[in-house]
């Protein structure tokens, strides 16, 4: 028994150093990126790859999947599917959400307008709200969630899965690698530039008066401001640790970056995530 336990002891203190000089190793051979998955910087106007690391392996993107929400939602409006308009009740499976801290917090006594929702979804990543405009578009969150991986497919993107429309981890969850996260957010932006009418919102107020601060502190006006952020969508859930996806015009050129896993501080999920996004914008774009 004591052999045993000596031997699981040892496996285990090999498994950490072997983590810590991985990590070490990581963080010589490019410093910038040591503390994260995975990152991609990218030009969208080109698609001109100007960084890029772990970019093809696929993990968990948490609140990053509701680019794509988003993207579908919009392709509804213009194809005449839904109006800014169109009202909705809320579903019971909407309701549900409110077990998580980030919602609009829905009165099923009421009903919201696709423009309060997509606010709601876009500026503070409202779960409920997301759910909400996935059943407005296609009737169950179900339903949608075989569009958005039909419309992944439509884009070429080949490992990349959705189960929810939100990101949320469940018995499975949202996968795509970083490259693929930064090709949506690309169509999205293409196909659909009032998006970013949406994205630079550093806040909303809802009906009943209460202000809800945007999750991107990287917009102009946030706590983690830079000059030329407008966008675009942050992450976060155990599983996919932080993320965000970023988007803003710096030195006459809409940028976008892709940040997936980055490391908290402490319990700080937040700065880290911000500080990884500057740091790749200043490297490889403003400083080339």
């Amino acid at each position: 028994m004591f052999k045993k336990s000596v031997a699981v002891l040892l496996i285990a203190s090999v498994a950490v150093l072997f983590i810590i000089r991985d990590k070490d190793a990581r963080k010589e051979a490019d410093p910038i990126i040591a503390e994260a998955r995975a990152a991609f910087v990218m030009e969208a106007e080109t698609g001109k790859i100007l960084y890029e690391s772990n970019s093809g392996n696929a993990y968990p993107i948490a609140s990053m999947s509701k680019l794509m929400t988003q993207y579908l939602v919009l392709k509804a409006i213009k194809d005449g599917e839904i109006s800014w308009g169109s009202e909705y009740r809320p579903s019971e499976n909407a309701m549900n959400q409110s077990k998580y801290a980030v919602t609009l917090g829905m009165d099923p006594q009421q009903t919201y307008t696709v423009r309060e929702l997509f606010e709601a979804m876009t500026v503070v990543s409202a779960n409920d709200a997301a759910i909400a405009l996935s059943e407005v578009v296609s009737g169950s969150e179900k339903a949608f969630v075989k569009r958005m991986n039909e419309q992944a497919k439509k884009f070429g993107l080949q490992n990349t899965h959705f189960v929810n429309s939100t990101g949320l981890d469940e018995e499975k969850t949202n996968m795509a690698t970083a490259r693929d996260v930064a090709a949506i957010a690309r169509s999205l932006i293409e196909e659909y530039p009032e998006v970013i009418d949406y994205t630079r919102m550093t806040d909303v107020t809802t009906r009943d008066g209460v202000r809800l601060w945007s999750t991107n502190h990287m917009l102009p006006g946030m706590p983690d401001e830079m000059d030329g952020m407008d966008g675009l969508k942050t992450g976060y859930t155990e599983a996919a640790e932080s993320c965000f996806a970023s988007t803003g015009v710096f030195n006459g050129k809409r940028i976008i970056t892709v940040v997936i896993g980055v490391e908290a501080e402490g319990g700080d999920t937040n700065t880290p995530r911000f500080a990884l996004t500057r740091k790749l914008i200043d490297h490889y774009v403003l400083n080339q």
